[in-house]
């Protein structure tokens, strides 16, 4: 399956209501941040990337905002790869899938 089809599929799923069960979400996540770290500036982090996603996903559409999650959940891993290690690379690739599970 080519990554056209998976954006596709994707932003079928991606919608209002989506965005607003990902805003309802957004404080238990942070708060799971929030005990990983003091600072609470890694929940401001989450706050402006979902805010991020909302301008994009109003301005340009579901599609355009399925891809730019994808890229950031893309980098972000390849941050993690390079400071943390495989090992942490999977850790957060799988809590990212199993924060997908509820939605589904």
């Amino acid at each position: 399956m080519g990554q056209d089809t998976l954006i596709r599929d994707a932003s079928r799923k991606f919608d209002a209501d989506t965005m607003k069960q990902a805003s309802d979400a957004l404080p238990v996540q942070a708060q799971a941040v929030s005990a990983m770290a003091d600072d609470s500036d890694y929940c401001k982090v989450a706050e402006h990337a979902l805010s991020m996603l909302k301008v994009v996903y109003f301005r340009e559409g579901a599609d355009a905002a399925v891809r730019s999650a994808m890229h950031t959940i893309e980098a972000a891993a390849a941050v993690i790869e390079n400071e943390l290690g495989p090992v942490a690379t999977q850790r957060f690739l799988k809590i990212v899938g199993e924060a997908q599970r509820p939605a589904h």
